[in-house]
């Protein structure tokens, strides 16, 4: 992590088309997963089916922050909603690579993907 990097998250999202997009901003780390964690949480509880997690202004990610996201695809799992994330870019793209974040849709099938886009996460949802 470089020098510049702060262990500050924010987290916003907003409605479009029965599609709640979640933009996180800062870092998503040990020190910042319970709060990631409290809105995801709240995001799903809301009753959101399907979940576009745009992560280009998050600058590091942590084992913990993962989990945050693996946690939530839990969640939206159990009420059969799907999650997408988009935009990963840099480190925290190479660290969901090299953890086999990718991978997870063998477990939970087309319900996570990683995209580039978040154009391109909404045209994967199922329809």
């Amino acid at each position: 992590m470089d020098q510049g990097t702060r262990h500050t998250l924010t987290v916003t999202s907003h409605e479009q088309a029965g599609v709640i997009f979640v933009k996180m901003q800062g870092s998503l780390s040990a020190t910042t997963a319970e709060q990631g964690y409290r809105e995801m949480k709240k995001i799903v509880d809301s009753g959101a089916k399907k979940v576009v997690i745009n992560l280009a202004d998050v600058d590091y990610i942590s084992s913990g922050g993962i989990r945050v996201l693996i946690l939530a695809c839990k969640q939206l799992n159990n009420v059969q909603g799907e999650m997408k994330i988009a935009a990963a870019k840099g480190m925290v793209k190479e660290a969901l690579d090299a953890s086999g974040f990718n991978l997870l849709n063998r477990v939970y099938g087309e319900s996570i993907q990683l995209c580039n886009t978040e154009e391109e996460a909404v045209a994967t949802f199922k329809r």
